[in-house]
């Protein structure tokens, strides 16, 4: 039977992806899906065979918001997997990720009406929010049934995809966080290309150098763009070594002295930089205007950006010529591995889904070392499948074997019963600080207050 959400149920949710700040619109767009051409694939890659017809065919509805490197590995995916699986057909739909938030408008307003895909691309943080509001489908059976367990992932990534003790997604993959510059820009500015930033005064420093300003002080070319791509406040409190979740509590701590450091900082380099102009930044990237090949980065508008190891495959394709590094994101006194944290993503099978059995089997495979293997080799990701991650091709170029260094050391996010309501707390938080509505430990602190609370009402804290 189709899971049906009550309408203030659905409207709270409705109302947290609205509530994200413009801060976020430009630092991960979505776009209608590009078609670029393809890139080769890995040596070891063979193209499927071709099964015979089925008798008999079913239908997984797949959702996803990929475009891009990553739309072209999933085709080629989905291209295998109906190889390997003549009786299941994918029926593969864009949806795009609702702007500036975790959560998805258009998943919520399906699963409310009873008619959500079978799988759906899903940030795997948000798991426990999504399961506790009984918006996606125990997993556990199957992966009882199939001889999946939690030795076969990274313990985060397993972590994140469980509540209470039960499965609602696999995960998908990981990826950290680092310090991309180009190093053309650095040489024409009459820098070392050897030598990026080490600590925060030395990120500013060069910035000033690598920055260009044309008419009415308006910048043409960011040294760093202090809200854009990765730098949010996860990064820089992770930096100050500030801790987001009380271990023993497991309240909610953004207002941890440490991440109301790091707020200063930004507010700081934002000043220094100008709040108009990362005003102007946000609004000349609205929409879709700044999606992969059009990336600030890649463009040459920004010269470094706070980013993660999908990159390596979007040079590959975008700038294959030009010349960049990698470096741990700088800290306040030195180079701070520590303010790097993993994400990812997973798979799902959406409540009220009309074809479970064949959803699982579709978000089983995909997971599982032969699907990862597909997508991260092809994007340059990082598998959250053991098996799938011994593959010493994850490091072979050296962009890529920086992001591998930094798993041990990386964070996670808290993985709450309310995670994309926290996420974007964070967000309207960080535009308030970076345009003085609030000093930085008063909005923390109301982060804390409305995060915890409805953790409360949840029963997290029994």
């Amino acid at each position: 039977m189709a899971q049906r959400l009550s309408r203030r149920t659905f409207l709270r949710f409705g109302g947290i992806a609205a509530g994200a700040s413009a801060l976020a619109a430009c630092v991960a767009p979505t776009a209608a899906p590009a078609q670029p051409a393809a890139p080769a694939a890995p040596a070891e890659e063979k193209p499927a065979e071709a099964a015979p017809a089925a008798e008999s065919q079913t239908t997984v509805e797949w959702w996803d918001a990929q475009t891009g490197v990553d739309e072209e590995i999933t085709n080629k995916m989905i291209e295998t997997f109906e190889g390997k699986n003549p009786d299941i057909k994918i029926n593969r739909t864009y949806i795009a990720q609702t702007q500036g938030t975790q959560a998805n408008d258009k998943l919520l307003t399906a699963i409310a009406a009873g008619t959500p895909p079978d799988v759906f691309k899903f940030d795997r943080f948000i798991v426990a929010q999504f399961a506790a509001q009984g918006f996606l489908t125990d997993l556990t059976e199957f992966a009882n049934r199939d001889g999946i367990k939690a030795d076969d992932y990274w313990d985060f990534a397993w972590e994140e995809a469980n509540y209470n003790g039960k499965l609602y997604a696999l995960p998908y993959d990981t990826d950290t966080r680092a310090l991309w510059y180009n190093k053309d820009i650095f040489e024409e500015a009459g820098l070392d290309p050897e030598k990026p930033p080490q600590t925060l005064a030395e990120l500013q420093e060069i910035a000033d150098k690598l920055t260009v300003k044309g008419a009415n002080d308006r910048i043409t070319r960011w040294g760093y763009i202090p809200t854009s791509d990765q730098a949010w406040t996860y990064t820089y409190g992770f930096a100050f070594r500030g801790e987001f979740q009380d271990p023993a509590t497991k309240k909610i701590t953004c207002a941890h002295p440490q991440i109301v450091e790091s707020m200063k900082w930004l507010r700081d380099y934002s000043e220094h930089v100008g709040v108009q102009n990362l005003d102007d930044f946000v609004a000349a990237c609205a929409g879709n205007v700044c999606n992969d090949q059009n990336d600030y980065f890649w463009t040459g508008q920004t010269a470094m950006t706070c980013s993660g190891d999908w990159r390596v495959s979007q040079q590959k394709r975008y700038k294959p010529d030009g010349h960049y590094g990698v470096t741990p994101f700088p800290g306040p006194d030195g180079p701070a591995p520590h303010a790097s944290w993993a994400g990812g993503w997973s798979w799902v099978v959406p409540a009220g889904a009309k074809n479970v059995d064949g959803g699982w089997r579709t978000v089983n495979w995909v997971c599982g070392p032969e699907g990862q293997d597909m997508f991260n080799k092809g994007t340059y990701h990082i598998p959250t499948n053991k098996k799938a991650a011994e593959d010493p091709y994850y490091r072979e170029d050296p962009l890529h074997a920086v992001f591998m260094d930094l798993l041990p050391v990386s964070h996670t996010r808290p993985p709450i019963p309310a995670g994309s309501l926290l996420w974007d707390r964070l967000v309207a938080s960080r535009d308030e600080i970076v345009h003085g509505k609030l000093d930085p430990e008063a909005s923390l602190k109301a982060v804390d207050e409305v995060v915890n609370a409805e953790l409360e009402k949840l029963g997290f804290f029994a």
